[in-house]
């Protein structure tokens, strides 16, 4: 909330910065859905590909690995995946970051603190209306 010198609150530009503060996380979620983490393992023959939100979206096989034991193929595909769910938390991590929230928070207080903000601003909202009638 703005105050002006006087004490007063300026609604108007209180209600700009919300909208602003809005805006912004509005454009970091598309941008964190476009983050495509990707991880290799068995010098460059599995390539792994991970979402925003670490799901698998796709594994690259060279044919050559299939010569390798099934214990050696699971072992480097463990290192595969966990290098992508890696790589997407790392840039998630950044982009969160350089948009300037604190990424100290967990998950869960993150969508909680989103929650609060939408549910403020909301209630904001209903009371600029109540100013703008006559």
């Amino acid at each position: 909330m703005v105050v002006d010198p006087s004490g007063e609150v300026d609604l108007e530009r209180t209600a700009r910065e919300a909208e602003q503060t809005l805006r912004r996380l509005a454009g970091l979620q598309d941008e964190l859905n476009t983050i495509r983490g990707t991880g290799t393992a068995a010098d460059g023959q599995i390539i792994v590909y991970a979402d925003n939100s670490g799901r698998i979206e796709s594994i690259d096989l060279n044919p050559r690995v299939m010569r390798m034991s099934s214990q050696d193929l699971t072992d480097e595909l463990v290192r595969a995946v966990n290098a992508a769910q890696d790589d997407s938390a790392r840039q998630a991590r950044e982009l969160i970051a350089g948009a300037g929230v604190d990424i100290s928070a967990d998950e869960v207080a993150f969508e909680a603190m989103e929650r609060r903000i939408l549910d403020a601003h909301a209630v904001f909202a209903r009371e600029m209306e109540g100013y703008s009638r006559p």
